[in-house]
């Protein structure tokens, strides 16, 4: 199975092959997701992006998940009574689905499933849904790539199974992991090893970039030179933890809710730890900022920085490739 994720940046792939003595062998790739100049069609350049991605896979089938995440990702927490089940049970969470969203479900791919933690009687049940012209649109312009679209997997959910993969104790006590992408960070609450809240927030690393741009005075483009070399942060007097506090709002508001939601629906009593993945945690001080901010021990997340895994990749690149892995490990996963 092909994880693939259709990034605002990077389009990333991978592919895993699991071993008897619980390694694993992973294939992972990405490029940028800037079409060149000069294509026909969207169709034609992603072609060729993916060809060029699935050719370092070494898979022998062409079977796809996609992932579907960032701001229009829909998600709703509902409960039930256990004796509600089958059509009685659909039909109640359409219903209350419906009453939670403005947008009508039949615009929307969507799909639940329960949690593992119960409410006395009742069961916990999480919501997800997309807009149909978005996945519509993704799928269209893959149509020349000759993939088998398989499924179109929920991001924070991916991002989970791959964190509970890999990190099989920490996964059972309560810890959040939130991936900072380009333009959006997913969010997921894990406990005793298994999702219990999942959220998105508008904030990447693009808006690090645009406040030092904003700062300084320059373009997008030299902001983005600087954010990556910290060793010349002191010389222009550049204090990230003053940058990170007008530009991360969106991001701990959303981590701070998730906790606080969790809590007082007594899911959790508390945190244990924050764990940062994704391409906007490679930026230097991050995790103690967070840490400083929330009060909670935050540390990164490199998925590949383990013996459990081994194959072809840049170590470096697995803060990109969590969700991608989650969804090539072909665990259950939630399909918008």
């Amino acid at each position: 199975m092909i994880g693939l994720d259709l990034g605002s940046q990077f389009i990333k792939a991978c592919s895993i092959i699991p071993k008897n003595d619980g390694t694993y062998i992973v294939y992972a790739s990405m490029v940028s997701a800037e079409l060149p100049s000069g294509n026909k069609s969207v169709a034609v350049g992603m072609r060729n992006k993916i060809k060029k991605l699935t050719d370092q896979l070494k898979v022998s089938s062409n079977d796809t998940v996609l992932s579907a995440g960032g701001t229009d990702l829909i998600f709703r927490d509902f409960s039930f009574p256990d004796s509600l089940t089958g059509k009685d049970l659909r039909k109640a969470i359409k219903a209350d689905a419906q009453n939670g969203i403005s947008e009508k479900l039949d615009n929307l791919y969507y799909d639940y499933q329960p949690l593992p933690v119960s409410s006395g009687e009742n069961t916990d049940f999480i919501f997800t849904a997309f807009p149909k012209k978005i996945i519509d649109q993704m799928i269209s312009n893959l149509s020349l790539a000759e993939l088998n679209i398989k499924g179109v997997g929920v991001d924070n959910i991916a991002l989970a199974n791959s964190f509970t993969a890999f990190n099989t104790q920490k996964a059972l006590n309560s810890v959040v992991v939130v991936d900072i992408g380009h333009e959006t960070s997913k969010i997921v609450v894990i406990n005793n090893g298994k999702p219990i809240f999942m959220k998105n927030a508008a904030f990447g690393g693009k808006f690090v970039t645009q406040e030092i741009a904003n700062v300084y005075g320059i373009s997008y483009y030299e902001a983005e030179q600087i954010k990556r070399q910290p060793e010349i942060w002191n010389n222009i007097g550049l204090n990230i933890k003053t940058i990170l506090k007008k530009s991360s709002g969106n991001l701990f508001e959303a981590v701070s809710q998730s906790i606080a939601h969790c809590v007082s629906k007594q899911k959790i009593s508390k945190i244990d730890e924050i764990f940062i993945t994704g391409g906007g945690s490679i930026l230097k001080g991050i995790n103690g900022f967070m840490w400083e901010t929330l009060g909670i021990s935050t540390v990164k997340w490199n998925p590949f920085e383990t013996d459990r895994i081994k194959g072809v990749f840049t170590v470096e690149k697995g803060f990109f490739m969590p969700v991608v892995l989650g969804l090539a490990l072909n665990k259950e996963i939630a399909n918008v």
